[in-house]
């Protein structure tokens, strides 16, 4: 890359346009963060989902402040040892989460000193190979981009990916920073301690981080209220607006913990390798069958689902919630939780906080789960019911209960409001 592509690069960015060009890593498409419908015209060209964001790349740490991003002292370290380099740290921002990376190449230095943080994202269309010079990328976007600029051969592999979001660092993706067990663990020394495989050991056996969520190394923490994570969470945000604006005041302070267990069960969990033949494809139909679907989400990384339709579904009722995805090589078949049709349950929303853990709410009589002898009550009469938070963990094998106030409602009238 030469100076007087730099400024080429450097003009059509900050003039609102979509760049082609190789960053420290591979070749990529590139707009100003603060360029909203650039960074949405990327997006539609790949066809990439809405949710799933972009990298941001950097030129200083003093940036982070712009995206409310918050570094703790294990974050900080390692930032401080491979910043600049090709590691990129997925960081909490303003409720939700971002991947960002500081780029040691000169040339782009220059390019974010001019222009400020940039999007970067890999250049191919959603599912497809990443172009590697102008000629593939001109084959899948033409005339759509601004500025095709040869950087030269792709020599790197790309960065290594690490989320930084919760207590334990974790390694998505290993590329070419190299982070070995060891290094890992001077940043978390007591990282993999509480992980417990129980029935679905071989699921995990390659899983190097735990999870932000372990009860015995914060015993400071108040663990009979929600977590903060929660909380803070944009899906609980969501949910509890949505509740709001039906009428319905619940707040956070109001659960309690009232239930602690484990999740693994042979009973109701099917494990498959996804060498196995046809299991792929299998896995891939799956997954495609229920990408649109209402009351189905994805995680973060879009390889597991939580299916909580009120409906008879592939061998689940309406009362029982279906996770369904790949870990590591293993594809996971399951039901993960159910609740007790005689106290007229009903799983309204579920949202995942990481790929590991994920939170369901449902609406419930306060009747035991096990009680089949109460009173039925109709779904057109005035009950007493709670609302029960389950924040499920799979690294570590954990459901934790909390349970709201008990408040009287009508199931009918409650379950189309949610």
């Amino acid at each position: 890359m030469n100076k007087e592509s730099i400024r080429e690069i450097i003009n059509v960015l900050n003039s609102g346009g979509v760049a082609f060009f190789k960053s420290d890593t591979v070749y990529g498409l590139h707009t100003k963060t603060e360029n909203n419908a650039a960074a949405e015209k990327i997006r539609q060209i790949k066809g990439r989902d809405g949710v799933k964001p972009f990298i941001i790349l950097i030129g200083n740490t003093d940036q982070l402040k712009k995206f409310g991003v918050l570094v703790n002292k294990n974050t900080h370290n390692l930032i401080k040892k491979y910043w600049p380099g090709k590691l990129t740290v997925v960081l909490n921002v303003n409720g939700g989460t971002q991947a960002f990376r500081m780029p040691k190449d000169k040339y782009l230095q220059e390019i974010l000193k001019a222009t400020g943080p940039l999007v970067s994202t890999s250049a191919n269309p959603s599912g497809e190979k990443p172009a590697a010079n102008i000629e593939e990328a001109k084959t899948y976007f033409g005339e759509q981009i601004d500025l095709y600029v040869n950087s030269g051969a792709v020599e790197s592999a790309p960065s290594t990916i690490v989320d930084c979001t919760g207590d334990k660092i974790k390694i998505l993706r290993e590329g070419e920073v190299k982070l070995s067990p060891q290094q890992t663990k001077s940043y978390n020394s007591n990282m993999g301690k509480v992980i417990n495989y129980v029935a679905a050991a071989a699921i995990f056996v390659a899983v190097t981080a735990g999870v932000w969520l372990n009860v015995a190394e914060q015993k400071s923490v108040d663990h009979s209220k929600l977590p903060d994570k929660v909380e803070q969470s944009i899906g609980f945000q969501r949910w509890i607006t949505n509740l709001k604006n039906k009428d319905m005041f619940i707040e956070a302070d109001e659960f309690t913990l009232k239930e602690e267990n484990e999740i693994y069960n042979t009973k109701w969990m099917k494990v498959y390798s996804i060498e196995e033949e046809g299991m792929k494809e299998t896995y891939d139909k799956t997954v495609e069958a229920l990408r649109n679907v209402k009351k189905v989400v994805f995680s973060p990384s879009e390889r597991e689902l939580i299916d909580y339709r009120p409906e008879y579904r592939g061998g689940y009722a309406p009362n029982e919630v279906h996770f369904y995805g790949l870990k590591e090589d293993k594809i996971i078949d399951a039901r993960i939780l159910d609740c007790s049709a005689h106290a007229n349950c009903y799983f309204d929303r579920a949202y995942f906080l990481d790929n590991d853990v994920f939170v369901i709410s449902e609406f419930s009589r306060t009747i035991d789960k096990k009680d089949v002898v109460s009173a039925a009550c109709s779904l057109e009469e005035t009950c007493e019911y709670s609302v029960k938070v389950h924040v499920i963990d799979l690294i570590n094998n954990k459901r934790l209960v909390y349970e709201s106030k008990p408040f009287q409602a009508v199931m009918t009238e409650l379950m189309p409001e949610l």
